[in-house]
């Protein structure tokens, strides 16, 4: 992961330009578009300068910049300020976590061509160190929802406050594509006792959030009782796909090219969240077909494919997506590895001032499927791919400092990280509300130790250094996980989840019982 570089302020006069300086990053456009943007933002419209803020923290944890970049982004803070009270400006600063990164007061970067900064060195990352600033947004959700139960009159006694549960799918639910009647029961008494609940996934397999939902739904409706199908199971809002947070996360890449890689209807995916020009990487191999020169069939592809005309290379992507593991391992890592490190492969094999961030969103190694053993996942082809990358770099003669520079691209999401874990929180926290309560206490259930214990584990570390509700891990054996295996620091380790679900509901049958009797108090009244 790549983390927001500290900002060190040398003390000298800015220095004159040099002859030719050298070619600045490709985001340098972000900060463009910022200022423009900030010149007409007010006070009542802090969320758009939100987003801005929040874009270049985003960029900046993953590049090393050009120190006229960070002068180009206080220029663009203090044009904002012109237009902003300061206190709205410092509330959208720390709520991106900008201003923990910025030296001294406000009132120091007021002139910000009096001084240089220097962006070469980096900070570590740490458990609680997330990719997105996202710290602090699900109290600023609470707070929003208070102001909108106040207004609604609904502050006329204490709410009930019980557990929300949190599911992993494939190996507690599923080995593949077969579901399970325990599973079905499990999720069905969690239903029926009104918990606030959601499945959470590090696959998605190139599904939007409503057609997984819908699938699930199918699929655990052949095991009721009475074959209806009338009854839901999961709604969209309640399903956080590995590649989630890229809808919301990634916005500002929304309008610029970017690369897509996975299943080939991820495309329609990523159009769907909004990235409209997004192009797939079988469609960019089309394009270019002879950057793998293997076909399909393994052998080397026959002349026949050779276009002899030049070709265009246009596309200059600001980002590669890799919503789901590729099709073509090796295409993927050969394409990828051309275009990270040139936005012209075929005209310059190394662009040194230029660099991309490469997001992924799932680090697992292992994965359960309907087969005996465990399957490789994308966490699998992320190592190969940096090995092969670094590799290159190596051949290519680049120094060992701008080698993990370019490795410091590579952004993760996905179980364990805490910004995935932040945006099931937050999915929580509103299904809450509707339902008419609190939440006392959080459940991970999961089948691997790696991600969905040690994700619980981070934030309940995170809970206990906030004075935040805890967590718990619950690990069942139906899926990565083998008796004798380390189970990661689990709470409890079950048969399946049905007899997770079933201590859950007995710890808390105090609970669950005044919120049942608070909701027929509601529909009565």
């Amino acid at each position: 992961k790549a983390c927001l570089p500290p900002l060190e302020e040398t003390g000298r006069p800015r220095p004159s330009p040099a002859p030719a300086p050298p070619k600045p990053p490709a985001y340098l456009g972000f900060f463009f578009v910022f200022t423009f943007d900030s010149t007409t933002t007010s006070a009542v419209d802090s969320p758009r300068l939100e987003n801005r803020v929040g874009i270049i923290a985003i960029l900046m944890r993953s590049q090393s910049y050009h120190r006229n970049v960070g002068i180009m982004l206080i220029s663009c803070i203090t044009l904002a300020e012109s237009r902003m009270s300061r206190g709205a400006l410092r509330a959208v600063g720390s709520k991106t976590g900008l201003w923990r990164s910025m030296p001294g007061d406000l009132n120091k970067i007021r002139r910000p061509f009096n001084r240089a900064f220097h962006f070469e060195k980096r900070q570590p990352c740490t458990e609680t160190n997330s990719l997105v600033f996202t710290d602090d947004l699900e109290m600023q959700l609470q707070k929003l929802i208070q102001e909108r139960r106040m207004k609604r009159g609904e502050n006329s006694g204490p709410r009930p406050h019980v557990p929300a549960i949190a599911f992993d799918i494939d190996g507690v639910f599923k080995m593949g594509g077969k579901y399970t009647s325990f599973g079905a029961t499990a999720l069905r008494k969690v239903v029926d006792s009104g918990l606030p609940y959601v499945l959470m996934t590090n696959g998605g397999g190139g599904r939007t959030e409503e057609q997984y939902a819908e699938e699930i739904n199918k699929k655990l409706q052949e095991f009721d009782e009475d074959k209806s199908g009338n009854g839901r199971y999961v709604d969209g809002d309640q399903m956080i796909l590995s590649y989630t947070p890229f809808d919301s996360d990634l916005s500002h890449l929304k309008n610029e090219p970017v690369l897509i890689v996975g299943s080939h209807r991820i495309i329609e995916t990523a159009t769907h969240y909004g990235f409209r020009k997004a192009m797939h990487l079988s469609e960019y191999t089309c394009k270019h077909p002879t950057m793998n020169p293997f076909g399909s069939t393994g052998n080397e592809k026959d002349d026949c494919v050779i276009n002899l005309a030049r070709e265009e290379w246009d596309e200059d992507f600001k980002a590669i997506l890799v919503f789901t593991d590729p099709e073509n391992f090796f295409e993927g890592i050969q394409v990828l590895t051309d275009v990270l490190l040139s936005s012209r492969p075929g005209d310059v094999e190394y662009e040194a001032n230029r660099r991309i961030p490469i997001v992924f969103s799932n680090p697992d190694l292992l994965w359960k499927t309907q087969y005996p053993h465990a399957r490789f996942g994308q966490g699998a082809f992320r190592l190969a791919l940096e090995a092969c990358y670094k590799a290159r770099m190596q051949s290519l003669g680049l120094s060992e400092i701008e080698i993990k520079e370019r490795l410091g691209d590579f952004v993760q999401y996905g179980k364990p990280e805490i910004s995935q874990f932040l945006h099931t929180k937050r999915a929580l926290l509103k299904q809450a509300n509707v339902i008419g309560c609190d939440i006392s206490h959080y459940y991970m259930i999961g089948d691997n130790p790696t991600s969905d214990i040690h994700g619980a584990q981070n934030m309940d570390k995170r809970a206990l250094q906030n004075k935040e509700k805890r967590w718990s891990g619950h690990l069942v054996k139906t899926g990565v996980y083998r008796e004798g295996d380390d189970d990661g620091g689990a709470e409890k380790i079950f048969e399946n989840v049905l007899d997770s679900v079933d201590f859950i509901i007995d710890a808390h049958k105090e609970e669950i019982a005044q919120l049942s009797k608070a909701r027929k108090a509601s529909m009565s009244s």
